[in-house]
């Protein structure tokens, strides 16, 4: 089921009421004002003095260049042809929880199911150029989420993004992704089959962007207020500390949200944002029993994997190969970095990394890494 929210008809005006990039307080005052965008044209057509007393006179040239017939007839055709609709901050089924939001947005646009704006959603942040671990993590956690009903929302972009969007729907799961674009203009454009993907798996695209708006940098920390917004709480894959990860980690806990974070590899500067969470307060996990149980969501235990990052139960036959899993249980590390933990000398660690690869224990990464195998 996919509820019309809003009618069909006049859905144009929206998208030339976000053209001008206003401050989302600014058209939540003009539609509060006059009621529907279309109207607020109307108006706009009339040089109404209320409405040149709402918004400020760069904003009011914006929208005359936007306002025009050939522009409303190009906004609508891009939205019919993408599958584009509209819901305001009135309308039946906007989500309440952005109305705790930072700034709440007065307009989504959206395609595919609205139905998955749901109760349980948690949203999954961390790096753009995310480590092989970090990425790995991300999917098998999300689908691990997924397969006991949590809709993952997420920004779509590349690295931990993407993994968990697409281990989300692995588990069975629907997701959201949040676009800092115009939904005509998916970025990245490496991503776009995962969006078809989403919407397929009967998920959900948002964006506060009107059609024809490109991605760009400033848009990024601005969304991601809604990505926290949506969902009950944060979950922190992988980030350094100056990361844009962090601006959601910011607007979760403005917002009052739990944030759960990722330990990944102590000896790893993708993870130092992490680290830096963990000693401020974060909330502990390593998989998704634990953030289910912290949250109360465990209606199954039996379907949740104890730990989505845990190796099988192997009994190690000897001391080396002890030393060598212990070393590996924290995350992703080099041959030097498992000379010094482990304290064997390179003869002994490199036949014993080849006794356990050859026995499905540890997995080889490029750049000489070892992680334990899942």
């Amino acid at each position: 089921m996919n509820p019309v929210l809003q009618s069909d008809y006049g859905y144009e005006y929206d998208a030339w009421l976000a053209s001008a990039c206003m401050p989302a307080s600014t058209v939540r005052k003009l539609l509060d004002c006059y009621e529907t965008s279309e109207a607020c044209h109307s108006a706009f057509l009339q040089n109404d003095p209320e409405l040149q007393q709402l918004i400020t006179r760069r904003f009011y040239q914006l929208l005359s260049v936007s306002g025009t017939k050939e522009n409303l007839d190009r906004y609508k055709k891009a939205m019919d042809q993408h599958g584009i609709r509209t819901i305001c901050f009135h309308d039946i089924g906007f989500p309440p929880e952005l109305d705790q939001t930072d700034d709440p947005p007065a307009i989504l646009f959206y395609q595919g199911n609205t139905d998955c704006i749901a109760e349980r959603s948690l949203c999954v942040v961390g790096s753009r150029a995310a480590s092989y671990a970090g990425q790995k993590a991300a999917r098998n956690l999300s689908a691990d989420l997924g397969a006991n009903g949590v809709t993952i929302v997420s920004g779509m972009a590349c690295g931990i993004d993407a993994c968990a969007h697409s281990g989300c729907l692995d588990g069975g799961g629907k997701t959201i992704a949040v676009l800092g674009s115009g939904l005509d203009r998916p970025y990245p454009r490496d991503n776009l089959a995962l969006r078809n993907r989403i919407l397929e798996k009967g998920g959900l695209i948002l964006s506060e962007y009107a059609p024809g708006e490109s991605a760009l940098g400033w848009h990024f920390p601005v969304r991601n207020r809604i990505i926290a917004g949506l969902s009950r709480a944060l979950i922190l894959m992988e980030a350094k500390i100056r990361s844009g990860s962090m601006t959601s980690v910011n607007h979760a806990l403005a917002q009052g949200k739990d944030v759960f974070v990722y330990p990944g590899d102590p000896a790893s500067e993708c993870f130092e944002g992490n680290h830096q969470l963990l000693r401020e307060g974060g909330i502990y996990f390593t998989s998704a029993r634990d953030i289910l149980e912290d949250l109360h969501w465990l209606d199954n235990p039996s379907a949740v994997r104890q730990n989505s990052d845990c190796v099988q139960e192997y009994k190690p036959s000897t001391p080396e190969e002890d030393k060598l899993i212990r070393a590996l249980k924290p995350g992703t590390m080099s041959f030097e970095q498992l000379i010094v933990c482990t304290g064997l000398n390179p003869s002994s660690l490199m036949s014993t990394l080849t006794v356990l690869q050859i026995r499905g224990i540890i997995e080889a990464l490029p750049g000489k890494q070892y992680q334990l195998k899942h």
